[in-house]
């Protein structure tokens, strides 16, 4: 690691050679980014796919992925920063920062820098971070920030940084060490062992600075009067449920806060704790304790949701466990509670109501604690819930187990005022009942009719249930349901948002390697693609089954296979420290955040994930060749020909290799049929087809010709600057296209192969001759066109950024064509646009026209 960071460091004053500019050579690191950054890529997957705990493999898999990964994202870094001029040395530091992120979980060991915060707001607390927020913290700020639901507000986090410094402050790390090396050995039983630690963290003194944090959080609130102190530790409520091993206390007046959270940190050391770790393994794996404090919930109903009836006896069915007052009556089975089986389709029909005779209610003491009260005889027999509660909570209770992609066991409460709070939700662990065998399933299944069978490719396996919606282009994003099925030709990565929404997605086009496929895989979402007929044969609103692991698609709602999918036994090898370790690394490298290249997080201090680092250098790289005839001018000793066409462009070729026929060498003449390049030819086709470039003048009115005459010349000078001739930069695959078209200026960056996996095309348009109204609407013309062709578009007033990523040869030079005629018919459009109903007409028109070619 020392090594690395020197390494880094000294990169940063690494001068790139691009004194005399080589154009070559620039393109040559362009196209190493972009090998790397398709092996980064193809990396993550892997690691996707056997997070899904079907494939074994070692930790030194792990730690050999880490590195290549490191490798690759610093030659990315470098190579960015050659073709920039070293504008991105920041990423040097990102770099570093995640790479020790990665380097610490494999350690299995935590390391805080001195920056690192010993308390955080909940609703403000790191989602990428659970090492140092815990389990509990970081699943219910997933659940409070993602899901938008609620759980009891004034939540701060004392971290596990926190914890660190606890044990330096009163020098406990090495006798817990030693008195747990005793226990391995033999030496000293458990209780022993326990007793042990729990005196001396019950007797140490809590550091200034966590002090002071806790008044502090406190004192600026006026109420509450009373709190709750929980566990939060690393691991709790993450591949480990830790249920009920780790200690909460309830109503904590403020001056007693400070003993109950060493009465939460001891809880660490307890004997059922210490005996479950040793049990999963994890005895190697650091344990480190993060504490929530929040506002006290008063409840006056409360409980727990199970979303599979383990039971066995009610499929496709949840349970609803209730009782009066605080949750301990039913965590701690202190008595009988009311019990209500619910279905999990809409409207959510009440199966089974069983009313228990409840004799206690369990409530907040006067001063401190908790009390047991005697129920009165009217509410011993009465309900605690009505069905509008029920269906509230089983609402709520689907979006969890949706999200989390496994059953769940939700702990919950309704206040005094009738307000409903999630107080913490897990994985619940069902073993698999005899009567879900597979054979079982798949006679069961055979009643339902089959859609699809053995079609598409798994990207992420699973089964999904929902109503079909078919999205096409951004505006159909807004009206996705919820739990719904994403169909949808391509696999576009603006799909992304709406992927934690979905229970399923199904695509005719994409690979396994995709964006999207990764996101998918990050949020468990069954996912097929290669469906080949699934936008024409499914239709909004049919409620169709997915069984990606078969690769079968049913038409309705198959519950049997719903519910062994959620209860079925996980592979043996999910159990093992190496599976959960993955996941761990997985979630530091997959997760895409930065999404949108106009948002004022897209730098390098916001990249959190490999993921981040890929998607940012590759968007600077291509920005960066906006830039490239300015270059060439600098260049010395560069070929370049000049297009022979009756289309008036000027269109100067810069080959790299491949892209035009040797002969031209001989003749010196270059011709549109001595292009080799696939996609300098396709993009030709399409701008040389007959119609699409006219020459004749096009009418003006009063204002668009005012309009033009009045554009100052610093207006003019940004897009017709005599260094900004049309350029193309192609090779027999690649094509780097720069056109300034009067007032405007158009750039297209594309690569075609027959891998789609290699395949992308970059198109950025902006300026024009009129006001900013028209070149506005052009704009939006543009960008509407471009969507319908499943473009990801981002449109600024007349400044267009739009593209698509992995599809086939034969689709990616559609695509092409469609653009050159695009070009050649909003040319010089922006004058006629003289009103927003002729967006419209226009678009018509240019459909039109594309159906006539």
């Amino acid at each position: 690691m020392v090594f690395r960071v020197v390494q880094n460091f000294l990169n940063r004053f690494k001068k790139p050679k691009i004194v005399s500019i080589d154009i070559a050579q620039i393109f040559e690191h362009f196209q190493k980014l972009l090998q790397n950054n398709q092996r980064v890529m193809e990396l993550i997957a892997d690691l996707g796919e056997k997070s899904g705990g079907e494939y074994v493999f070692d930790r030194k898999y792990l730690v050999d992925m880490v590195e290549e990964l490191h490798s690759l994202l610093l030659h990315m870094v470098q190579e960015l920063n050659f073709i920039s001029s070293n504008k991105y040395l920041a990423l040097y530091t990102s770099l570093d920062r995640i790479i020790t992120q990665l380097e610490t979980e494999l350690r299995g060991r935590l390391s805080f820098g001195q920056e690192t915060p010993i308390a955080v707001a909940l609703d403000k607390a790191p989602l990428d971070r659970p090492e140092l927020i815990g389990g509990k913290a970081n699943t219910l700020a997933i659940i409070y920030c993602n899901l938008k639901l609620p759980i009891p507000p004034n939540g701060l986090v004392i971290t596990t940084r926190a914890y660190q410094l606890f044990l330096e402050a009163n020098a406990l790390e090495d006798r817990i060490y030693a008195l747990l090396e005793s226990w391995v050995n033999g030496e000293r039983d458990e209780h022993s062992t326990s007793r042990q630690i729990r005196y001396h963290i019950l007797a140490g003194i809590i550091p200034k600075e966590i002090s002071k944090e806790i008044e502090q959080w406190v004192d600026k609130r006026d109420l509450p009067k009373r709190w709750a102190v929980r566990s939060s530790a690393y691991g709790e409520n993450g591949e480990l449920s830790f249920a009920g091993i780790h200690e909460t206390m309830l109503n904590v007046p403020p001056k007693e806060i400070p003993y109950a959270y060493k009465r939460v940190l001891a809880s660490l050391y307890s004997p059922e704790a210490l005996v479950y770790r040793r049990k999963m393994n994890m005895l190697s794996e650091e344990a480190a304790m993060a504490v929530i404090i929040q506002e006290m919930v008063h409840s006056k109903v409360s409980g727990v949701i199970h979303t599979v009836d383990v039971s066995g006896e009610n499929p496709d069915s949840l349970v609803i466990y209730a009782s009066w007052g605080l949750g301990r009556t039913v965590v701690e089975g202190r008595d009988v509670v009311d019990r209500f089986i619910v279905e999990k389709v809409a409207p959510y029909n009440i199966l089974k109501k069983e009313i228990a005779t409840k004799t206690i209610s369990i409530k907040p003491a006067g001063i401190s604690g908790e009390k047991e009260e005697m129920l009165t005889e009217e509410n011993r027999e009465l309900p605690t819930l009505s069905e509008k509660d029920i269906v509230q909570l089983v609402k709520w209770a689907l979006t969890l187990e949706r999200y989390f992609k496994y059953p769940q066991e939700i702990e919950w409460a309704i206040d005094q005022n009738g307000e409903y709070v999630i107080l913490q939700s897990r994985r619940l662990v069902i073993p698999r009942e005899k009567e879900f065998s597979q054979q079982n399933i798949t006679t069961l299944c055979d009643q339902y009719p089959i859609l699809f069978k053995d079609v598409g490719m798994v990207v992420h396996s699973g089964v999904g249930s929902g109503v079909v919606a078919k999205i096409s282009s951004d505006s159909d994003m807004e009206n996705f349901p919820e739990g719904g099925v994403l169909v949808t030709k391509f696999t576009a990565p603006w799909l992304a948002r709406i992927v934690p929404k979905a229970s399923a997605i199904i695509a005719e086009r994409g690979s396994a390697a995709g964006h999207l496929a990764t996101i998918a895989r990050e949020f468990r979402v069954p996912t097929l693609v290669g469906v080949e007929g699934a936008t024409e044969r499914l239709q909004n609103g049919q409620v169709i089954t997915v069984d990606a692991k078969s690769r079968i698609i049913y038409s309705g709602r198959v519950k049997e296979l719903l519910s062994y999918e959620l209860v079925a036994e996980p592979f043996p090898f999910e159990d093992t420290p190496e599976f959960r370790l993955l996941r761990r690394l997985y979630r530091r490298i997959a997760p895409l955040h930065l999404i949108d290249p106009s948002s004022p997080d897209f730098t390098p201090e916001g990249c959190r994930s490999v993921h981040d680092m890929v998607r940012f250098i590759h968007e600077k790289a291509v920005e960066e060749l906006i830039n490239l005839p300015k270059l060439l001018q600098k260049s010395s000793g560069v070929h370049v020909y000049t297009l022979e066409s009756e289309i008036p462009l000027g269109l100067k070729i810069l080959d790299l290799g491949g892209g035009i026929d040797p002969r031209v060498i001989e003749t010196g003449r270059l011709r549109p049929q001595d292009i080799r390049s696939v996609p300098l030819k396709a993009l030709w086709s399409g701008l040389s087809a007959p119609g699409v470039w006219s020459t004749e003048p096009v009418s003006v009115d009063f204002t668009g010709m005012m309009s033009s005459l009045t554009k100052t010349p610093s207006e003019a000078s940004a897009i017709t600057s005599p260094t900004q001739f049309n350029l193309a930069v192609i090779s027999q695959t690649y094509m780097n296209l720069h056109l300034h078209l009067g007032y405007h200026f158009n750039m297209i960056d594309t690569r075609v192969e027959p891998d789609s996996y290699h395949n992308y095309i970059y198109f950025r348009f902006v300026g024009g001759v009129t006001d900013n109204a028209r070149r506005s609407r052009r704009a939006k013309l543009i960008s509407t066109i471009l969507s319908r062709y499943h473009f990801k578009v981002d449109l600024k007033e007349d400044l267009v950024v739009a593209r698509v990523l992995h599809l086939g040869e034969e689709d990616m030079i559609r695509r092409l064509q469609m653009l050159g005629r695009l070009i050649g018919f909003t040319r010089q459009l922006d004058i006629q646009l003289q009103s927003d109903e002729d967006i419209t007409n226009f678009i018509k028109a240019f459909y039109e026209f594309e159906y006539c070619h």
